[in-house]
């Protein structure tokens, strides 16, 4: 017994050394490889950490109006001895640049970093990721059609990952902005109106003032209970086309946006926005069934309210399931909020495909 006691003695030395080797070979590896996203995150989290304290003394430089935003620099922040000098975490070598940008949001503000490591990270502006996407041999891809950049077909990698939903890109607006569709429709239900409504003399709806409609707020509730104050500041106001068609009318954005609805941080897909989506060239009119054909935003995912109203009367709204149609405005039905990101946005990873989405930092 005392003999093998003094082996298992003498083998627990080799099996202590070992495990010392071990745990110094780690440390070796983990030290040389370079950085990695956290180490750049954790940088960003001390920029705007540094941020923060910086207009702590200087609360008269913040911006007073709603949407508004100021930039500060990290060489401002180094020279205010609020936080050191930037090098690459992969290149000791390499001296990073960068600024935080600061935007009121409500009574609040929201800080969000921008860091750029030439060569090691570099995180693209996402507007400029969608204007290098090409056409496939069957046309799917992003189209210029006057001053926007727009995704048309049945098959296209334009899902974005933003405040944790999955969204599709319709296009780029002529300002650069994103517009972006919930790629899911929401689990709830909704009535796009449910006034009464004297040319019917029952509770149908009335859809004469987009201001007053219960889908207004429905949107708005939306938006206040869904987004973080960081991405709301992401998310940019505009105006709305909440013309009348008839549903045998020809696409027509000079009467979809015959009326307009100004600053507002989220709506419902035009009509437009599904006649542009399909490369068929029998697309022309509302109620037409070659609409379907090559069309992403021809989807069961897709099922949804619009904006747009009937010119016919006062009760009715048109509506998206893969084909577009019109509805009593009482009616309920599920639907895929529309919101536009800022050209600002910045994305580092994804490829716009289902499975890896663009993200959005």
């Amino acid at each position: 017994m005392k003999n093998l006691w003094n082996y298992i003695k003498d083998k627990s030395y080799y099996f202590l050394g070992g495990t010392v080797i071990i745990i110094i070979l780690l440390i070796i590896i983990t030290s040389c490889s370079g950085g990695n996203g956290n180490d750049y995150e954790a940088i960003e989290e001390k920029m705007v950490s540094a941020a923060k304290k910086y207009y702590e003394n200087k609360k008269d430089h913040l911006p007073k109006e709603e949407g508004n935003s100021v930039k500060v620099t990290i060489s401002s922040l180094v020279e205010s001895e609020l936080m050191k000098e930037v090098t690459d975490p992969k290149d000791s070598s390499n001296e990073c640049s960068g600024y935080v940008e600061v935007t009121k949001v409500d009574d609040e503000y929201s800080y969000v970093p921008f860091l750029t490591c030439k060569g090691n990270y570099e995180p693209e502006y996402l507007v400029d990721k969608i204007k290098k996407v090409k056409t496939d041999e069957l046309g799917n891809g992003v189209y210029t059609i006057g001053n926007e950049y727009v995704y048309r077909g049945s098959d296209v990698n334009n899902y974005v990952s933003f405040n944790d939903l999955t969204w599709r890109i319709i296009k780029i607006d002529e300002n650069n902005d994103i517009k972006l569709v919930l790629a899911t429709r929401t689990s709830e239900s909704y009535s796009w109106d449910t006034k009464y409504n004297p040319e019917r003399e029952d509770y149908s709806g009335n859809t004469s003032d987009y201001l007053l409609t219960d889908i207004r707020k429905t949107l708005n509730d939306y938006y206040d209970q869904t987004f973080t104050k960081e991405n709301k500041s992401k998310i940019v106001a505009k105006n709305l086309c909440i013309g009348k068609y008839a549903l045998t009318d020809q696409f027509s954005t000079e009467k979809e946006c015959s009326i307009i609805k100004e600053n507002e941080k989220i709506g419902l897909l035009n009509p437009s926005d599904y006649q542009n989506a399909s490369l068929d060239s029998n697309c022309t009119n509302l109620d037409s069934m070659s609409c379907v054909n090559r069309n992403y935003l021809a989807s069961e995912d897709i099922y949804t309210w619009t904006l747009n109203t009937s010119s016919e009367n006062s009760y009715k709204v048109m509506y998206l399931n893969e084909t577009i149609d019109e509805s009593t405005a009482s009616n309920q039905r599920r639907i895929n909020p529309v919101i536009y990101l800022s050209s600002k946005v910045i994305t580092n990873d994804g490829d716009g495909s289902l499975e890896k989405p663009y993200v959005i930092k």
